[in-house]
């Protein structure tokens, strides 16, 4: 009996526990299978992906017609074909930012970069514009060359947007304190644009295209001044791009106008006076002056003793004015303002004063301008340690720093100069109109064998100013062991060998015995030491105890 009444109900609960998965048939123990019930396969879902989509506009002013854009992001990568409008359009599947794009026009003539910020994966629409200002916009961002940034981007390159925001605006103000209208412009990257139009985002393009023409420089010196003073202080960036953007005269590009600092060597005064390079006009506030061009960087002044003005490739114009006791020499060079920290290094110097002995040698100033260690030498044999307290750079509301609180007594005005190629040089004017020349102490590489070098050269010493001549010299040996070159004089054929690197790093010295005739006869030479620095040289005696003299050599463009 209960054998019997449990068998149905084993059967039911078997049915209500396994029906529903519909898989086998329950029944009093057997194995019967039922044929009747279906099995159903269990199917995932399809995977997901999306898309990520960036358009933008490639343009120089006028559209980068059919240029050719490759797209790296930090998950895929793209390529596309600009319209003839400048417009394109890529598609990366399962794409993530940040991305980092190139254009080249259709001849390959011209590559611009640009980047698009952030960490997003998903659905995303992205705009990447890519012109003149997403070039400068990455070399203020990355401090580099903007085609060795997009080089060396890969999956793990972090592209902040706080960072890029903060570059743009850091940009766009240094641009603007240039003469440069961008009122225009408030996305550099995804702001509106429409290439040709001379309107809006793109007229910006077509002034700065017409600065730089008007400059006598590229984009690339632009992008290089943006991004060697990107990290050194808002002044001195300020400084570089006024001074690349400044417009030239139009046979000498590094003639710049605007403000200059016009420094007499010769009696350690300075002035400032200011340059119309369309008008080839120099003024002092109360009396103007005309340049009349002799050959390309080369002026005379007729109306100031028929002065000459010589223009070294470093954008420093060289003055010698009269002759004799009354004639002087003198520097100018675009005028200014620098950030302390951006003239941190050490510096050849070279000093003259036409009433007492020079001398030559080297010194440090740190990020706040103390000025540090130094080596004063009155010859190659008698360079002395200085490791006293010293004075420091003081900025002064007139222009350049003043050199102060030293502990014994040293004053000086100092004007500074970083020049078109970024390098920094210094001018200090002592009150017993001693000056002294300080430029950043790097090495020299040596010559190829067979240059020839074409340059005006000039004297000054305790007699006088000697006009200027022109001369070439041609190297015809060198002796990498010995960083020694011998070089042939075209005016009278004399030889000289000079030493590279000596006595510091940067400065070159000749030792006047080295001079020789060609024909036989007889050649004297004095013992120097040169400081060359950006198409130009400034030369004193080796020997100031024995003579005193300034040669001032600026080359041929």
């Amino acid at each position: 009996m209960p054998s019997r009444l449990h068998a149905p109900r084993a059967a039911s609960l078997c049915a209500a526990v396994l029906a529903p998965a519909l898989l086998i048939a329950c029944g009093g123990g057997g194995d019967t299978v039922n044929k009747n019930v279906q099995v159903v396969p269990v199917i995932p879902p399809p995977p997901t992906t999306s898309s990520l989509v960036i358009k933008g506009t490639a343009a120089t002013g006028a559209p980068m017609a059919n240029a050719a854009i490759k797209l790296s992001c930090a998950k895929g990568s793209a390529t596309a074909t600009a319209t003839t409008a400048g417009a394109f359009t890529a598609t990366i599947t399962d794409g993530a930012l940040p991305c980092v794009l190139t254009a080249t026009s259709a001849d390959g003539k011209t590559e611009l970069h640009s980047l698009a910020a952030g960490t997003s994966n998903g659905n995303a629409n992205v705009t990447i514009n890519v012109t003149p200002l997403s070039e400068l916009l990455i070399a203020h961002l990355s401090g580099g060359d903007p085609k060795a940034f997009v080089a060396g981007f890969g999956s793990g390159t972090a592209i902040a947007t706080s960072d890029v925001a903060a570059a743009q605006i850091a940009l766009l103000a240094a641009l603007r304190a240039a003469g440069l209208d961008i009122t225009t412009v408030s996305d550099i990257v995804g702001g509106a644009i429409t290439a040709g139009s001379g309107v809006g985002y793109d007229s910006v393009l077509d002034k700065l295209g017409a600065m730089l023409t008007d400059a006598g420089v590229s984009l690339a010196d632009l992008s290089a001044a943006v991004s060697g003073t990107a990290r050194i202080g808002i002044d001195t960036n300020h400084a570089a791009v006024g001074t690349v953007l400044a417009r030239a005269a139009t046979d000498c590009p590094a003639l710049k106008g605007g403000p200059l600092r016009l420094i007499d060597l010769t009696s350690g005064t300075a002035q400032l006076m200011t340059l119309d390079p369309a008008k080839l006009t120099v003024s002092n506030g109360t009396a103007s002056y005309t340049l009349v061009k002799n050959a390309a960087c080369d002026y005379s002044v007729p109306s100031l003793m028929n002065a000459r003005v010589l223009v070294a490739r470093s954008g420093i114009a060289v003055f010698f004015v009269g002759s004799g006791k009354t004639g002087w020499v003198g520097v100018a060079f675009p005028e200014q303002r620098l950030d302390l920290s951006a003239l941190a290094a050490t510096y050849n110097t070279v000093s003259y004063s036409n009433v007492a002995a020079g001398g030559f040698g080297d010194t440090v100033f740190a990020t706040d301008g103390r000025n540090g260690l130094s080596h004063n030498c009155t010859t190659l044999k008698d360079c002395v340690a200085d490791t006293q307290a010293k004075g420091q750079l003081v900025p002064n509301a007139g222009g350049g720093f003043d050199y102060a609180n030293d502990p014994r007594g040293s004053q000086a005005r100092v004007f500074a100069y970083r020049t078109l190629s970024g390098k920094p040089m210094m001018i200090a004017l002592r009150n017993d109109h001693t000056v002294t020349v300080m430029t950043k102490q790097e090495p020299l590489a040596l010559p190829a064998l067979n240059r020839v070098a074409a340059y005006w050269q000039f004297n000054a010493n305790q007699y006088g100013v000697f006009p200027a001549v022109v001369d070439t010299n041609t190297v015809t040996s060198v002796d990498p062991a010995a960083s020694t070159v011998t070089r042939l004089f075209s005016s009278d054929l004399h030889t000289d060998a000079v030493v590279y690197n000596t006595p510091f790093p940067g400065m070159r010295h000749r030792d006047g015995a080295s001079c020789a005739p060609v024909k036989g006869g007889y050649v004297s030479c004095n013992s120097a030491v040169h400081l060359p620095f950006g198409g130009m040289q400034l030369s004193v005696s080796a020997e100031p105890s024995k003579v005193i003299f300034m040669t001032v050599v600026v080359d041929k463009p």
